[in-house]
């Protein structure tokens, strides 16, 4: 049978009750299956997944070199005589920091150690770095007591799955302890530092750069060749760590990696694709040109959901209602264009203003909508047929 619509008032507030029942409707379903074990690898690749990683993954330029106060230095597999060499031989450049991302948690030859606690000794621009143990489960790691360094900050990522999540975020500071890259800004910026440890625990969004390719580079081999000259280092901050071994082999360190947003692969099974080192670059590389993301709160997230959804409804409600032979062909084209739209905006919105909009909110209420217009219009005519509650709605009026 025909439908019928009542068109004596345009019925605002039922408009706004049914985009209540339709997030609603998603809020439940969300619950279940974000707390349904069997759910979980679903849910667990939903999470690990935001639209801006197209941005970096597909779009963004992968060949500028960052022209900063930033160089990379790489240890590779050296023994702790060469390692101590190697620092010597940087600090005649007189950088400004020298940023160890290494801990020597055990004593082991004497000679080799002897030379390296002495090259601690002789500079006061080091930041040493350790693990932390924020809490009863971990437990803390740092240089072993022999070489009489000072940890500066903690390299651990709290939160962070490092295993297989893809590493987003970082605390500058945490439990009134600076985080490693605070620590080397508070040596070389002062007034950085303060203005992050003035913002207190907060979770902060890495805005990523490149990777190692992106960034001013050396090998051991350049750093210790008579040419070097250390001269170009002179109020830089260096940082040096293990990042690969230049002829590609594996090293000892190479479980030092992490999933970025930069991975080539999007979905599926990849590799680690970025060394601890070059994330720290890329944090400090963030702070220091003062390049941080603004994330929308969640809940202005789904206010924009809530707005986008209540502005399309009347006309797909009109749709069912008067044409429902057209009604799926139209909330297909609907749900395309809004979802090619949105994804437009993100990207543009987070490459050109450093704003993100966490999308899922948007995409799944675009992506059911239609279908909880079915769900509330089949509600509607049960209670017409066997409650005896007399409801009554302006548009779902008709038997089917």
């Amino acid at each position: 049978m025909k439908k019928q619509l009542h068109t004596k008032k345009s019925g605002p507030l039922e408009y706004l009750i049914i985009n209540l029942f339709v997030f609603a409707g998603i809020g439940l379903l969300s619950f279940v299956l974000f707390n349904v074990s069997l759910f979980s690898p679903f849910t667990q690749a939903f999470k690990d997944f935001t639209l801006t990683d197209l941005y970096y993954s597909k779009i963004k330029n992968h060949d500028t070199i960052y022209g900063g106060p930033l160089v990379l230095v790489n240890v590779e597999n050296k023994n702790r005589e060469e390692i101590a060499f190697l620092i010597q031989r940087l600090e005649e450049g007189k950088p400004k920091v020298l940023a160890l991302d290494i801990i020597f948690s055990d004593k082991k030859d004497s000679a080799s150690d002897e030379l390296l606690k002495q090259t601690f000794a002789s500079y006061k621009n080091i930041v040493f770095p350790y693990i932390a143990s924020f809490d009863s489960s971990g437990t803390e790691r740092k240089n072993h007591e022999y070489f009489q360094t000072k940890a500066a900050g903690f390299v651990n990522l709290i939160g962070e799955a490092r295993e297989f999540s893809t590493i987003r975020h970082y605390y500058p500071v945490y439990n009134n302890v600076p985080a490693f890259t605070t620590a080397v800004l508070q040596m070389y910026d002062p007034a950085k530092a303060a203005a992050l440890l003035k913002k207190g625990e907060k979770k902060t969004e890495i805005r990523y750069f490149g990777n190692l390719q992106n960034f001013n580079y050396r090998t051991f081999g350049e750093v210790m060749n008579p040419s070097f000259d250390p001269g170009i280092l002179k109020d830089k901050i260096v940082l040096l760590g293990y990042m690969g071994n230049p002829d590609g082999s594996s090293g000892l360190l190479d479980e030092d990696r992490f999933f970025t947003p930069l991975n080539p692969r999007l979905s599926g099974r990849s590799h680690p694709d970025m060394y601890g080192n070059i994330l720290n670059a890329n944090i400090l590389r963030m702070v220091l040109d003062k390049d941080h993301v603004y994330s929308l709160p969640k809940w202005l997230n789904l206010l924009l959901a809530f707005m986008i959804s209540l502005m399309f409804l009347p006309w797909l409600v009109k749709t069912w209602v008067h044409k429902g032979v057209w009604f799926h062909l139209v909330i297909l084209l609907v749900q395309l264009t809004i979802s090619i739209l949105f994804v437009f905006l993100t990207i543009v919105l987070y490459a050109k203003a450093n704003v993100k909009i966490e999308s899922s909110a948007v995409l799944v209420s675009v992506l059911l909508l239609g279908d909880f217009i079915l769900f509330y219009d089949a509600i509607v005519q049960y209670l017409k047929r066997k409650s005896k509650w007399k409801f009554h709605s302006k548009f779902f009026e008709g038997a089917h």
